[in-house]
């Protein structure tokens, strides 16, 4: 059985076709609803096959009038042309936060 991540979503995702629908599911599964990435810059690692991208979500919640930005962060690995190796972060805790949660106490 493979292992499972945040949400009962897989932990590892292998093929293309796999990791659009992922991302596809996550996205169908969350109240959030984007409406932007904004703020993209791709950093160079010196590592030819390393790509470090930054940006900014902006999307709304049903429950929040204003819109929320979230930082993230890819971390890829491309060989070939192809992506091998894919890491993506965000700001949970300005999720929690945007969502009326406290991060500290739950």
């Amino acid at each position: 059985m493979p292992a499972t991540g945040p949400c009962g979503f897989p932990a590892r995702y292998e093929g293309r076709e796999a990791v659009r629908a992922g991302y596809r599911a996550v996205r169908g599964a969350s109240a959030v609803r984007v409406s932007e990435v904004a703020e993209v810059a791709v950093y160079d690692t010196g590592d030819p096959e390393v790509v470090v991208g930054e940006h900014v979500v902006v999307a709304a919640l049903p429950s929040r009038p204003a819109a929320l930005t979230l930082p993230g962060l890819l971390v890829l690995r491309v060989r070939d042309g192809l992506v091998v190796h894919c890491r993506d972060y965000m700001d949970g805790l300005g999720l929690v936060g945007a969502r009326g949660g406290d991060a500290v106490s739950r």
